[in-house]
């Protein structure tokens, strides 16, 4: 019994650190493509779960599959996809330009 409780409690901490992560690496995107800083950025995060409804994990990990060039499909990205389509926009054509 004692077991399964620490793998419970080790797999909740790893869920935490990797929303963190991935809500770091959000708001990273978000300083790189709106020059702001990670304050204004998160804010921004913050913004679009309450607009949206959506957890603010699950809309960072959003934003950082489109951002990405995994390809990976993940919940929630037609959301993020509106709610950053003028940033991502720029950055498609800033790359195609390229």
């Amino acid at each position: 019994m004692l077991g399964m409780v620490r793998t419970m409690v080790d797999m909740s901490y790893r869920t935490v650190d990797t929303s963190r992560r991935v809500i770091d690496l959000a708001t990273g995107i978000l300083v790189g493509l709106r020059g702001c800083s990670e304050r204004e950025a998160f804010a921004e995060l913050v913004a679009v779960v309450q607009r949206t409804g959506i957890g603010l994990g699950s809309i960072a990990r959003a934003l950082v599959a489109i951002a990405g060039s995994s390809g990976d499909s993940v919940p929630y990205q037609a959301e993020a996809f509106d709610a950053w389509a003028d940033l991502l926009a720029a950055r498609a054509i800033t790359v195609a330009a390229r």
